[in-house]
């Protein structure tokens, strides 16, 4: 079948339409005329494969990557990047719209400086083909594990190292995990900050060789290294942590702040786009006496913001994470910002009624606010919030039930995972109460609001404009000499011109004084002294 891509879905897919149905097609990109067999129908929707490419779009490139199609994970990669930017406008604007309601003002998207080698940091499973490991990924929604050459959006160092420890493990010949046994490696994960890495080793029953240990410590940057010891089958990736070798924590600088970070705490993925998002969080921040930050992770937003409020509390659900949190705040001299580990909706709910809380910043994972966080939030009197988001579904439906007692005052999205289909926000809510919007031209109706008088005003008898040369009175100009009640200025074609200091011979002009002459000036005389000063 040929058909049209109408528009781009939330996924990074293209969306045409058949027999009044949406048809949801990978790799397909709006205005393209493709041909497409239909794979499956889910009743409200159908989901189609391309088969031929008739038209192409000006947007499409060709993507970098040749696994991108089966790994899934850059979805994007084959879209050029001013496109993608505005994809992620659009379908911010229209979930907003959806499920909020909400058509009001959101701010062109903060880019990526980077839109390649981005990524600080990386959790790849194991496989293990002809007797050698390799790193890699599930294709989506599937079982099949597709090998990992190499990934265009991991920094380059970390890239690098990690091509390197697989070429270590696979002389050591190390084996992938059995399940039956306990015992082999599972996943790598690396993280990679100011040109320093950090590795650690997610493995079964078994120790670390020290020859192993000792070959990977000599790769350039490498400066921690980690196990974890997990049999379970859950998908939390990590398990019993042991430190091997190096420094325990890793150190991050950004801008004026310093941040240490334990192995299990999370950070942003993009460390140069957190911090804009870090700033933008900062600059819509009001002065508050008391402010929360929900969801705080290792505190890297509050220490931002902690000159903006006498008072910052984190509350975060993982212990490690918040002995992370005021080690930092220790760094960095924060003395009026703490932490605690507790469920954000109940740690708010005593909060609000213990102190007076007026500012509350929201960073929740991509499910977003709980219902317990969002009726703590409409009952308590919290004037301004800031909430941070990665998912606009998760945000329209929490603002879609927040706007009962907040506005929404503006929006600002940013590129932080560039070749994917994921937009980061910030949205600024002030409280009905509390808002007081900029008064513009078109409030003339407001009885409280006197805009600026204007020309057209003649009509209004309470109103005097100033003279106009259509008045009675026009002002004088030069031209109206005739007129015997005007004297203008004298100009130097007048019948007395201007005196000036070559006319000295002339008996009747008496120049102004000089140092040079022979008489002392009166205002230095002793006789009469100066006046200003009170003599």
């Amino acid at each position: 079948m040929k058909t049209t891509i109408k528009k781009w879905g939330i996924n990074g897919e293209g969306i045409a339409f058949h027999e009044g149905k949406p048809v949801f097609i990978e790799n397909a990109i709006p205005e393209e005329v493709i041909e497409f067999d239909i794979k499956s129908d889910e009743n409200t929707y159908l989901v189609g494969e391309m088969t031929r490419l008739v038209e192409q779009s000006t947007k499409r490139r060709y993507p970098l990557c040749p696994i991108w199609k089966e790994c899934g994970g850059c979805a994007l990669m084959h879209v050029k990047y001013p496109a993608q930017c505005k994809m992620k406008e659009g379908n911010l604007k229209e979930t907003l719209i959806k499920y909020a309601d909400y058509n009001g003002r959101i701010l062109p998207i903060i880019k990526n400086p980077e839109p390649l080698s981005y990524r600080n940091s990386c959790k790849l499973p194991f496989g293990e083909e002809y007797g050698e490991l390799y790193t890699g990924m599930y294709e989506r929604d599937t079982n099949h594990f597709q090998k990992m050459e190499r990934c265009y959006v991991h920094s380059k160092l970390l890239e690098q190292t990690r091509q390197a420890v697989l070429k270590i493990m696979n002389e050591h010949h190390l084996k992938m995990y059995d399940d039956k046994k306990k015992t082999g490696y599972r996943t790598l994960v690396m993280k990679e900050f100011d040109s320093k890495i950090q590795i650690i080793f997610v493995t079964g029953k078994e120790d670390l060789t020290e020859e192993f240990i000792q070959d990977v410590t000599q790769l350039e940057g490498v400066v921690s290294i980690w196990q974890s010891v997990k049999t379970e089958t859950k998908r939390e990736v990590f398990g019993d942590m042991r430190f091997i070798w190096g420094e325990e924590k890793m150190h991050l600088q950004l801008e004026d702040i310093q941040l240490s970070l334990l192995p299990r705490s999370f950070f942003q993925l993009n460390t140069k786009q957190s911090v804009n998002l870090y700033n933008v969080v900062k600059d819509w921040m009001p002065r508050s006496k008391t402010t929360v930050e929900a969801y705080s992770g290792i505190g890297a937003i509050s220490l931002f913001v902690k000159d903006k409020a006498q008072e910052i509390i984190g509350v975060e659900s993982i212990q490690d994470a918040v002995d992370n949190a005021n080690e930092n705040a220790m760094l960095n001299g924060a003395d009026n910002v703490s932490f605690i580990c507790e469920d954000a909706g109940s740690a708010l709910a005593h909060l609000v009624q213990e102190k007076d809380v007026d500012t509350l910043i929201v960073d929740p994972p991509r499910s977003g606010l709980d219902d317990t966080m969002k009726e703590t939030i409409l009952k308590s009197k919290i004037k301004t919030m800031i909430y941070v988001s990665c998912n606009p579904a998760t945000l329209a439906k929490d603002l879609g039930v927040l706007k009962k007692e907040y506005r929404i005052v503006k929006i600002q999205p940013l590129d932080m995972f560039s070749q994917t289909p994921h937009v980061e926000s910030v949205t600024l809510l002030v409280r009905n109460d509390d808002y007081r919007p900029r008064r513009r031209f078109d409030d003339r109706k407001d009885h409280d609001y006197k805009p600026r008088r204007r020309f057209d005003d003649k009509k209004d008898g309470d109103f005097k404009q100033r003279r106009r040369f259509d008045g009675d009175k026009p002002r004088r100009r030069f031209d109206d000499r005739k007129d015997g009640d005007f004297k203008p200025r004298r100009r130097f074609d007048d019948d007395k011109p201007r005196r000036r200091f070559d006319d000295r011979k002339d008996g009747e002009y008496k120049p102004r004084r000089r140092f040079d002459d022979d008489r002392k000036p009166k205002r230095f005389s002793d006789d009469k002294p100066n006046r200003r000063y009170g003599k």
